[in-house]
């Protein structure tokens, strides 16, 4: 598909745009949670899909495995997760969410729901889930892209 230049031009400006916005509101409105953006997705995998091993976290987020290690280690030490023995392999650790962890989630998922729905306010219902979905379209496609890419 060709995109006319334009348009391509507008998606990269406001692309770029998105990206400190995004930024400049993660320090305005949650440094003070105690969760970065990485410890905060892998959080929420481990919440939505755990127990899961570190290399499960790393394939999921394209991380190194010492990268994802190093991350939820912090997790750890907050007492956000604990290590617990894959039934299916006792040499495996997997990780879970703790009862904290699971706290501190929720309170952190609420934040940021709060601060999306103050944002979207003057928003319909229905261009608030196109949005959802072109953008979770868009992050799909941009995952295929990135996999495509380390293959080659």
């Amino acid at each position: 598909m060709n995109i006319d230049p334009d348009n391509l031009h507008r998606i990269e400006h406001q692309m770029a745009i998105f990206v400190r916005r995004a930024e400049a509101a993660r320090i305005a409105y949650f440094t003070n949670t105690g969760l970065d953006r990485s410890t905060y997705l892998l959080l929420r995998r481990l919440f939505d899909h755990g127990p899961l091993g570190i290399k499960a976290l790393a394939d999921t987020f394209q991380l190194d495995i010492s990268t994802a290690s190093r991350q939820t280690a912090s997790l750890e030490a907050k007492g956000y997760v604990e290590r617990t023995v894959d039934p299916k392999d006792a040499r495996v650790s997997l990780l879970q969410v703790t009862s904290a962890g699971s706290e501190m989630l929720l309170k952190v998922r609420q934040l940021r729901q709060t601060f999306f729905t103050d944002v979207l306010k003057d928003w319909t219902e229905e261009e608030s889930t196109q949005f959802g979905e072109l953008l979770e379209r868009f992050n799909r496609t941009v995952e295929d892209h990135l996999n495509i890419s380390k293959c080659m």
